[in-house]
């Protein structure tokens, strides 16, 4: 690198600072301070004299000492890199610390409630469904002025979040309740096996928890046979079944139609 000073330019500013000798000055002047010992790698310097007014040559010659002084004192040339940007961020910006949370998340099933419907119900063994305690359904058979004691199911309609669990499948969501009474089926886990109980709810509204999925059965129907079948949303390949003897509870098997019924005919509105 070749530098070359305007000492014309230089001239000025650096006499303000220092004074020096000259023939026409009769007056001791302070002279210029010159540290010479600083080297500055890499920075080469050319000097070209001319010859010119006695006077106005040392001034200049003055002028580019204190140049090459200064010049030499000042720090390397430094490329600008990457961590330096980071650094210059540091200064303007406070520090934000994170910290890291394992955790994880399952989107609970969402189930739209569109209107509900009053069935009578049998099942294919021509057993009918009863009340006979707040929270116990029995089927029996019923004849005569005795079948007024079987009870309608209110079922609730709902839509599917995703189309393969919707219409097109045969699986309808539904919600199976005691016509009169804010009584709904449900399906809870008790023990190591899941059970068929009766609950006291209103759930007909929009399922968006996993909690409230065990209000929710699929409802197989079997257009050919005119028959239909109910799978629990929350426990898949369990289905409500009732027994093959009479007066027994209404309840839920893996097993449908072996050692059980879990086939029913619905007819009414």
């Amino acid at each position: 690198m070749a530098f070359v000073p305007d000492l014309d330019t230089l001239e000025s500013s650096s006499l303000n600072e220092e004074t020096f000798y000259g023939p026409n000055c009769l007056c001791l002047q302070k002279k210029p301070r010159l540290d010479l010992e600083a080297t500055s790698p890499g920075v080469g310097i050319q000097v070209m004299a001319t010859k010119g007014h006695p006077t106005r040559t040392f001034r200049r010659a003055a002028v580019l000492m204190v140049a090459i002084s200064k010049l030499l004192k000042r720090p390397a040339h430094k490329d600008f890199a990457d961590s330096d940007l980071g650094d210059f961020l540091d200064d303007i910006f406070e520090p934000v610390s994170f910290r890291r949370i394992e955790s994880s998340y399952a989107g609970a099933p969402v189930y739209r409630y569109t209107r509900s419907q009053s069935f009578d119900i049998l099942d294919i063994a021509q057993k009918c469904f009863v009340l006979e305690s707040p929270t116990q359904l029995v089927a029996l058979h019923l004849q005569g002025p005795s079948a007024g004691q079987k009870v309608k199911l209110n079922i609730a309609l709902y839509r599917p979040r995703s189309p393969q669990d919707g219409l097109g499948s045969g699986r309808v969501p539904v919600a199976l309740g005691i016509k009169g009474y804010q009584l709904y089926m449900s399906c809870v886990l008790s023990g190591a096996e899941p059970m068929l109980q009766l609950e006291e709810a209103d759930i007909r509204r929009d399922i968006e928890s996993v909690e409230l999925t065990r209000f929710i059965f699929y409802r197989l129907d079997s257009p050919t046979e005119g028959t239909t079948r109910f799978e629990s949303a929350a426990f898949p390949g369990w289905f409500i079944c009732t027994s093959l003897q009479p007066r027994q509870p209404v309840g839920i098997t893996d097993k449908p139609d072996q050692v059980n019924i879990a086939t029913y005919a619905l007819s009414g509105h």
